[in-house]
């Protein structure tokens, strides 16, 4: 039971953050505009993927019960960028990362956190 209301909880969250993205209805936080700026990923690139790109994880806080989803860019090919974003009345963008090979791997189109780093 619990397993599918935190299906459900996800699902609400990711159209919730989709929806929001989409309007222009979104917070940027500082960590994530440093993180950009760092690692040479552009905001648009960033939306493009928290817009069309799939969703590749979906984590429930303990304490604070809190959802974040977790997008990788929208890509035929090896995806290169995630992004991490706080399900909230205006949604937050908390980081951006890069993938790497030692934390990610790609099934089929979709990147998969490896075991040891779950």
């Amino acid at each position: 039971m619990i397993d599918e209301l935190e299906k459900v909880r996800g699902t609400m969250a990711e159209n919730n953050i989709r929806q929001k993205i989409n309007k222009g209805d979104y917070i940027v936080s500082k960590h994530a505009m440093d993180r950009m700026s760092e690692r040479k990923i552009p905001l648009e690139k960033v939306i493009n993927c928290i817009a069309e790109g799939k969703t590749i994880e979906v984590q429930i806080g303990k304490e604070l019960n809190d959802i974040k989803i977790l997008f990788q860019e929208a890509t035929k090919d090896k995806a290169e960028v995630y992004a991490v974003v706080a399900d909230r009345d205006k949604p937050v963008i908390v980081t951006v990362c890069r993938t790497k090979g030692e934390v990610w791997e790609h099934v089929g189109n979709v990147l998969k956190r490896r075991e040891m780093h779950k």
